[in-house]
């Protein structure tokens, strides 16, 4: 059958953002860190996906309990993540004196190709 000139070939190449979000260190930056109780967590954002993550963001981190929280500046911009990339960043927290230990859930966001947003691990409710 011949093709009509209403027929159109086309191809979809569809790009997937795969996001990652891990804890690589936990320390006092300084002697004045440790007595003010600001900790650091150096943390590393990835992108496993095919497609760029762009313009992703550390949206807010959120601490259990309360009395814990942090203290860098939201939102924290990081830029864009290439496929099979992955960037390094550092979040502060006060922790005061009398907590031993803290959950923390951190979000962020970035963009696909087609201006989509992603958030990670879910939308900040």
């Amino acid at each position: 059958m011949p093709e009509s000139e209403y027929s159109r070939e086309s191809s979809l190449n569809l790009k997937v953002l795969e996001l990652g979000w891990t804890i690589q260190r936990v320390y006092w930056g300084s002697w004045d860190d440790y007595y003010n109780r600001l900790l650091s967590i150096d943390y590393t954002m990835s992108n496993t996906g095919t497609g760029i993550a762009g313009f992703a963001a550390v949206q807010d981190s959120i601490c259990i309990p309360a009395t814990v929280y942090v203290v860098t500046t939201m939102p924290l911009a990081a830029g864009d993540i290439d496929p099979s990339s992955s960037l390094g960043l550092t979040l502060k927290y006060y922790v005061p004196t009398n907590v031993g230990s803290f959950t923390v859930t951190t979000y962020a966001t970035c963009e696909d190709d087609a201006g989509r947003i992603y958030w990670l691990p879910g939308p900040l409710l």
